[in-house]
């Protein structure tokens, strides 16, 4: 079974795309208390715009990917309120 550190490298793909070393990948399991949350923020921290141009050769930015692969672990908000309201079949 993998550890939380494990299935965060997995959910980044870093052994393609080695972005984070382990102690900040801690960090990010630290902040935001479990995997799922911390992939999407390392997801955008991935996205930030990388494509450099060299002698006339352009490599464009990754960053539409991290952000498309982010939209898949964003954490979904929960919204509750409350009313005073009753209902009207219940007295």
């Amino acid at each position: 079974m993998a550890n939380d550190i494990e299935l965060l490298k997995f959910n980044l793909q870093e052994r393609e795309y080695p972005y984070f070393p382990d102690s900040e990948l801690e960090i990010l399991l630290q902040q935001h208390k479990d995997v799922k949350t911390a992939t999407y923020y390392g997801c955008i921290m991935k996205a930030n715009n990388d494509g450099i141009e060299v002698s006339g050769i352009k490599i464009p930015s990754n960053s539409a990917y991290w952000l498309k692969l982010a939209e898949e672990f964003k954490p979904k908000q929960v919204l509750s309120y409350k009313t005073s309201m009753k209902r009207a079949d219940e007295r």
